[in-house]
């Protein structure tokens, strides 16, 4: 993501990371509970991942993230008048450049090639490194570790009975 702001720079456009709440608190990171300790907490956060964009706090109530949705790792490109141009969970790179660009390329021809704006949803896939994730949580703490992997465990675990009692219901 720093490369791409890097290579947008000199464009019409900003990149920014909001910071908003520790998606997995543990020992190390915990809840918030001072805008003191989010600032040293957005710090360590942007050393660790050698962020060069802009980021911006979330008051501690959240109001940007509950304005943007609360899903965690949104990014979303906003146009003058803070029309939506892109919004989405989970994404990577090369899909969020290729969203860029066509919003850039777009904007520019709406005018002389009459288009008109649609909305449109679809499934895109992204690289997922597994250990990378894990040291992530680890950083945090054993507990954001545990949380999250117990968490993991109870999801299957309830998918697994909803698939019984579907079957059981169309076996009545």
């Amino acid at each position: 993501m720093e490369d791409m702001a890097d290579a947008i720079a000199d464009r019409a456009v900003r990149s920014v990371f909001l910071y908003t709440r520790e998606a997995h608190p543990g020992e190390n990171y915990r809840h918030h509970t001072s805008m003191e300790v989010k600032r040293a907490n957005a710090r360590t956060f942007r050393e660790q991942y050698k962020l060069r964009r802009p980021i911006l706090l979330d008051d501690l109530a959240g109001t940007a993230h509950r304005a943007y949705g609360m899903l965690p790792n949104m990014t979303w490109i906003v146009g003058r008048g803070g029309q939506i141009l892109y919004k989405a969970a989970w994404t990577g790179p090369a899909d969020i450049r290729d969203a860029l660009e066509q919003s850039l390329r777009d904007l520019g021809r709406r005018i002389p090639d009459q288009l008109t704006p649609f909305y449109a949803e679809r499934l895109a896939w992204r690289e997922n490194d597994p250990d990378q994730f894990r040291a992530g949580l680890e950083r945090t703490g054993p507990q954001a570790v545990s949380d999250f992997y117990d968490s993991q465990k109870r999801m299957r675990e309830i998918e697994s009975e909803r698939r019984k009692q579907r079957a059981a219901a169309a076996d009545d």
